[in-house]
């Protein structure tokens, strides 16, 4: 049978920035071993899989190399998906819809204005941060083909989770970002070492703008344009250390070495007691085209 195959820019305005993801409207019937083909065969950093059954959606993420359990551009896309498809009714103004992931419920706010999709915001699962590992900072500061002396001492480097385990690398300077160039055999091994996905170096200026790289050969992708997940775990990292308050949104910019400028937007938000992580932005979709 033929499937709807929508691809998307996410946390952009501008097609061809941001961070493209396939999204397949209709993945029932579709076995994992035969997502996972699609998945690698389109090559995008993430595909997403819509599976609806009455008022229930349920999505799925696959890299080209395996299936993970959240990813943020590629909710965007798929949020922005169920609107223009149709395939869900919303209102004027701000609409939550539950949707099933591996990690359980995570709602997504689809906010509407002159019958267009404005912005997503997407809840991310219950952050964590660690410090319970040995890190060789040498190691790290060769695997990113930096100096040691970029790293700002005064915060920690930590893994941190929203959905994935990532490590936050706090640097000195703008230049220090975008001078890295990942060795990526070396950033394979930290990430074994370490239990991560991707190592994520941001450096925060003194007006609150936050610039990001995200580096994840583990799954085989180099280097990524826009990470809402990755920037989640930012988001919350800051918030632990009184840098980000609560319901104050962030702009994390990433993508600028790659030619694909994108920027996400980071909020924390405490509700009954429990500290919620968003993130959000917009996509465009760029193909239509069927599975066949």
């Amino acid at each position: 049978m033929e499937r709807k195959l929508w691809i998307y820019d996410s946390f952009t305005n501008e097609k061809f920035k941001g961070n493209p993801a396939g999204v397949v409207l209709d993945g029932k019937g579709l076995e994992e071993d035969q997502m996972q083909l699609i998945a690698r065969e389109l090559g995008y950093p993430e595909t997403v899989f819509i599976f609806k059954d009455d008022s229930k959606i349920k999505v799925r993420f696959f890299t080209p190399k395996e299936e993970i359990d959240l990813c943020g551009h590629a909710t965007i896309a798929y949020g922005t998906a169920l609107v223009e498809s149709g395939m869900i009714n919303v209102n004027e103004g701000e609409n939550k819809i539950d949707i099933e992931t591996n990690l359980g419920i995570l709602p997504i706010i689809i906010t509407m204005e002159n019958k267009k999709v404005k912005n997503i915001m997407m809840y991310q699962a219950s952050p964590k941060l660690s410090k319970d590992f040995i890190l060789d900072r040498e190691k790290l500061a060769k695997s990113l083909n930096i100096s040691r002396d970029d790293f700002r001492e005064e915060i920690d480097i930590v893994k941190a989770y929203t959905g994935v385990w990532d490590l936050m690398i706090p640097l000195k300077s703008k230049e220090a970002l975008d001078n890295i160039d990942g060795n990526m055999n070396l950033i394979k091994e930290l990430s074994r070492e370490l239990g991560i996905i991707s190592l994520h170096p941001f450096y925060l200026d003194e007006n609150k703008q936050l610039y990001a790289r995200n580096l994840a050969p583990i799954v085989d992708i180099d280097e990524e344009a826009a990470t809402g997940t990755s920037n989640g775990a930012l988001t919350y990292y800051l918030y632990s250390l009184g840098i980000v308050k609560d319901r104050e949104e962030i702009s994390v910019i990433q993508g600028e070495q790659m030619g694909r400028k994108s920027e996400i937007r980071g909020k924390i938000q405490i509700e009954n007691g429990e500290i919620k992580v968003l993130i959000g932005g917009t996509a465009l979709k760029i193909i239509e085209g069927n599975l066949i």
